[in-house]
């Protein structure tokens, strides 16, 4: 990229943009490329991680993950912004990501913690 014909506006632009990358490859390591673009597209990223426990598990999971995402965050997603990704590794129940957050409420979790 040419830089040499840019306004000073569009500097501008471009050093906050520069300012901002470096800001969260600093602070989210791997996460960084996700959420840069989540700023610059202006979109949320909804997510839910959930342990598959039977035939009935994706309505189930379905249901439920909205219910949280409104008690959670006060949001109210459609589930077709929603991404599920079975995750065996959770022992049971689910993961909720929303943007950068997350709440973890797998069985899991509460194991490691009782330890």
């Amino acid at each position: 990229m040419d830089i040499t014909n840019l306004n000073k506006k569009d500097l501008v632009i471009l050093v906050k943009k520069l300012k901002l990358l470096n800001s969260l490859k600093k602070s989210l390591w791997n996460r960084w490329i996700r959420e840069y673009k989540r700023i610059n597209e202006g979109k949320d990223i909804f997510k839910v991680e959930y342990f598959d426990f039977g035939p009935e598990t994706t309505q189930y999971i379905k249901d439920k993950a909205i219910e949280i995402f409104k008690k959670l965050f006060w949001l109210n997603p459609q589930l077709t912004q929603i991404e599920f990704v079975k995750n065996q590794n959770l022992q049971w129940w689910m993961r909720i990501f929303y943007n950068d957050n997350m709440f973890d409420l797998s069985y899991n979790r509460f194991q490691n913690l009782l330890k």
